[in-house]
């Protein structure tokens, strides 16, 4: 495993946060400019892809890792009694080392909203080159239809004869409804992540250093200026000084490192002890995510299938993916449906779920502090079907529906044993809709929580160039910053973001 790095006396570019956007992000800057890098990683570095040192389960891309993470979870719903998994990786890389690989962009108009909202240079066209750098340096490719898996393919051809348009490529910025195989950062098999792709190629730069297993307690804020972050590296405190902090902590770290730092609502800074450095009232305040819910069936006849296409197959779980138009639609897509494999060892057999999503949630949450210690887990409330126009909630039952349609239409329909989870038995809209409440969850896209806005913007973080309205040279280079939650899973948003970001935070 490699080793922390010496920390240089003299830092240019402080990145808090070595997940998607923060590895991409300092990498770029590395390889682009000779400003003194650091970057910080509460998790490990592995080193190079090419030293064959990340752990197997990180590497392939066939399935989800169940390591490595954050342990953070709550409640996804106020009548809900177990706590859902509200998991984030704890690695170089971030959830870019740990996801289903699916990257999306979803829809111009998402960009285009942001520049409305007074977020200049965020629109559709400003946006679209940093998009194209990432998917290269991601190494997205699209399956082949002769890769689908015999579930993933039955459940795309049912997609289609239920009068869902196949389209040539999901990332197509202008399509609504559409079904394709998910275009992925997949190369030879690995999960090709955001460390991968932008800090290998760098890592023998001098002005490059990559220090893992460092945590971050707070920023250090001085006349009104961020000049160092406490850390505690391999379990010693450090005061880290530089001319620049970019915060890429993700949509729960990044608030919850200010709101230690004493950034962010009063109030509730006070409630914990913390001093007020410097009243945001919008930090934690906005998060947004995409509820869900799952839809799980067995099948013993494809269970055989599935292992006579893995003789000589690559077998992943994740495939193929919906965009689709519910009764409610006003503009574009507001749902994914998507199909998901998932092996049970103890049963020596698959489960086979569909999940439907809203993406255009008009529900928020918060990410409040528990506690002063970084290692403490955050308080979570997503907010999910909390908006008061019931629109999250019509809008996944319509889901519910057009997903019920999807599999009956498919060439698996009558292979596929549904379980109780299929749901709202007997079927009736009302009884949906008590489905989509007892089972709504996460599909795991955490943003919105220190998000864009021009200063008029009371509950604005920060500014369009990502920097914190009030303070210098203190940025947020993370999912945290969506204005609004794009259409997309936020995989190469979040890459995107640092693609786009990376020259005006670099420039002194």
């Amino acid at each position: 495993m490699s080793q922390s790095a010496q920390v240089p006396r003299e830092i240019d570019l402080l990145v808090v946060g070595g997940g998607t956007s923060g590895a991409a992000l300092a990498g770029i800057v590395a390889r682009d400019t000779d400003l003194n890098v650091v970057l910080l990683e509460a998790g490990p570095d592995y080193g190079p892809f090419a030293a064959g040192e990340w752990p197997e389960e990180l590497r392939d891309a066939r399935t989800f890792p169940d390591t490595h993470g954050w342990g953070y979870a709550g409640l996804a719903h106020p009548t809900h009694v177990v706590e859902t998994p509200f998991e984030r990786a704890r690695v170089l890389g971030g959830c870019s080392a740990h996801n289903g690989c699916v990257t999306l962009l979803g829809h111009r108009r998402d960009y285009d909203h942001w520049a409305e909202l007074g977020n200049t240079g965020w629109d559709w066209p400003s946006v679209a080159p940093a998009f194209e750098r990432a998917k290269t340096a991601l190494r997205v490719r699209k399956p082949n239809d002769d890769e689908l898996t015999p579930f993933q393919a039955g459940f795309m051809a049912g997609v289609v004869v239920s009068g869902i348009p196949r389209v040539a490529d999901l990332n197509d910025p202008n399509d609504t409804d559409g079904v394709s195989p998910s275009p992925a950062n997949i190369f030879g098999g690995t999960r090709w992540n955001t460390a991968f792709a932008y800090l290998d190629p760098v890592r023998s730069r001098p002005n490059l250093t990559i220090i893992g297993r460092a945590l971050i307690d707070r920023v250090e804020v001085q006349g009104g200026r961020a000049v160092a972050v406490q850390a505690i590296v391999d379990g010693r405190r450090q005061r880290i000084a530089a001319r620049r902090i970019v915060l890429s902590s993700g949509a729960y770290g990044s608030p919850m490192i200010l709101l230690r730092s004493g950034i962010g609502p009063a109030d509730e800074l006070a409630s914990l002890g913390i001093e007020t450095v410097h009243a945001l009232p919008g930090v934690g305040r906005a998060l947004a995510d995409h509820s869900a819910v799952q839809l799980s069936m067995r099948s013993a006849e494809l269970d055989r299938e599935m292992r006579a296409f893995e003789t000589n197959h690559w077998l992943p779980d994740e495939q193929c993916l919906s965009k689709t138009r519910s009764r409610r639609c006003r503009e574009a897509f507001d749902l994914h449906i998507y199909s998901v494999s998932g092996w049970l060892p103890d049963e020596n057999a698959w489960k086979y779920n569909v999940f439907v999503s809203v993406v255009n949630p008009q529900s928020v949450g918060t990410v409040k502090l528990a506690s002063t210690d970084p290692e403490a887990a955050p308080i979570l409330d997503h907010g999910f079907l909390s908006d008061p126009d019931g629109y999250d909630l019509a809008v996944i039952a319509d889901g519910v529906e057009i997903a019920h349609e999807m599999l009956a239409a498919s060439p698996l329909a009558q292979q596929l044993e549904t379980d109780a989870r299929l749901g709202a038995s007997p079927y009736t809209r009302a009884n949906i809709e008590q489905f989509v409440e007892r089972n709504v969850g996460i599909y795991w896209h955490p943003a919105c929580s220190c998000r864009m806005g021009p200063a008029t913007d009371d509950m604005a973080v920060v500014d369009a160039s990502g920097k914190v309205h009030g303070l210098a040279e203190l940025y947020v280079c993370d999912t945290s910053i969506f204005p609004v939650i794009m259409r997309a899973n936020t995989n190469l948003p979040a890459a995107m973001l640092a693609e786009h970001m990376a020259e005006e935070l670099s420039a002194f």
